[in-house]
C-alpha cells in the first residue's frame, strides 16, 4: 500500500501521493512550461528554482530590461525610455538549452512579461 496524504488545498480531503501537492482538480496551471526544452521544465518545477527565482526578484524587483532601454534613452541611444515595470519573472541569459547555469545568479535577469514574452520568442526562433 502507497501511502497518501490530503490534497493541500484549504477544506480539500482528496488523498493524493504523498510526492504531489495538489489533487487533479485543485493542482495549479503550470506557470512556465518551456516550449524550447524538457530540461528547463525540470529545472523550473524543481523547489530549488522556485526558491532561487524568489530571492532573485526580492533582490532585482524592477525589470533589468526596462532600467536598460531608460539607461539608453537618457544618453540619447534609444529614441524612447518606455515604461520601468516591475519583474514578474527571473530569465536565464544565457538559456538552459544553450548550456546555460541553472542556478547561477550571474546568469539570471528580472524581466517584466513584455520583455521576457520577446526574449522566449527571440529563443525559440534561435533554436529552430
Amino acid at each position: 500500500m502507497i501511502a497518501k496524504k490530503y490534497c493541500s488545498h484549504s477544506g480539500c480531503k482528496r488523498l493524493i501521493d504523498l510526492n504531489k501537492r495538489y489533487c487533479d482538480k485543485h493542482k495549479p496551471k503550470d506557470s512556465h512550461v518551456s516550449k524550447t526544452s524538457d530540461y528547463a521544465n525540470e529545472i523550473h518545477a524543481s523547489n530549488r528554482w522556485r526558491k532561487t527565482s524568489r530571492l532573485y526578484r526580492e533582490a532585482h524587483p524592477i525589470c533589468e530590461a526596462c532600467i536598460k532601454a531608460s539607461e539608453r534613452a537618457d544618453k540619447g541611444l534609444d529614441k524612447r525610455a518606455g515604461m520601468i515595470n516591475l519583474a514578474s519573472s527571473v530569465d536565464h541569459i544565457k538559456p538552459l538549452f544553450a548550456g546555460g547555469e541553472p542556478y547561477d545568479w550571474d546568469n539570471l535577469q528580472s524581466l517584466c512579461d513584455y520583455h521576457h514574452a520577446l526574449k522566449s520568442q527571440a529563443e525559440r526562433e534561435q533554436k529552430k
